[in-house]
């Protein structure tokens, strides 16, 4: 059988590729995916994984950092209409958020507590924790316009919503009754608005 010729990509095209076609394998298979199922996923040979990527702790390396990035989420948050009631925003946000921390779980649970530990540890200047600053920032903005509506300030607001978000999204913490992310929205708007609104 002829080997799997690998189309033309740049370096970091061809790292992003596999990238993608990895995660889902960790998820169906944990840690213990092969390099040979990750090449057959990628439509590539073995061997141009190993020239992309120095070891498979590398790649899961680069897994971890492609699930931790909030890039898109960032974007779908800004591209959110700021002149929609503040119900309407709060629930757009709490479903973009759940969805979002649901899907880091799924993968970090699916790599396993051994290979999670050693990325936790990681290596010196290795930071895997999603950056959530840009995230807050965002979401602080887009209620900021409705400052009026809310009992507490418009930060503490934002911080209730990221922990009620990540709690009922991690499933050693919630057991699935309040999972649901347009009772979750509700509940938090009727958390922090003024009473009568």
């Amino acid at each position: 059988m002829n080997a799997t010729r690998a189309p033309r990509m740049s370096p970091e095209d061809r790292r992003a590729h596999i990238v993608a076609a990895t995660v889902p394998l960790i998820l169906e298979h944990g840690a213990e995916v092969t390099t040979r199922q990750i090449a057959d996923a990628a439509g590539i040979a073995e061997g141009t994984v190993f020239r992309a990527f120095a070891d498979k702790h590398e790649l899961i390396d680069a897994c971890i950092a492609h699930v931790m990035d909030p890039a898109d989420s960032i974007r779908v948050l800004e591209g959110i209409d700021g002149a929609q009631p503040l119900e309407a925003k709060i629930e757009q946000v709490v479903t973009l958020l759940h969805d979002r921390v649901g899907a880091v779980v799924r993968f970090m649970t699916a790599l396993g507590p051994r290979d999670h530990e050693r990325h936790r540890k990681g290596r010196p200047g290795d930071h895997h924790h999603p950056p959530l600053g840009e995230v807050t920032d965002v979401v602080t903005d887009l209620l900021a316009p409705d400052a009026d509506r809310l009992r507490v300030p418009v930060a503490t607001a934002v911080e209730y919503l990221r922990i009620l978000v990540f709690g009922t999204a991690m499933p050693f913490l919630s057991s699935g009754a309040a999972s649901d992310p347009a009772q979750l929205a509700t509940f938090i708007l009727h958390g922090i608005a003024k009473e009568g609104d």
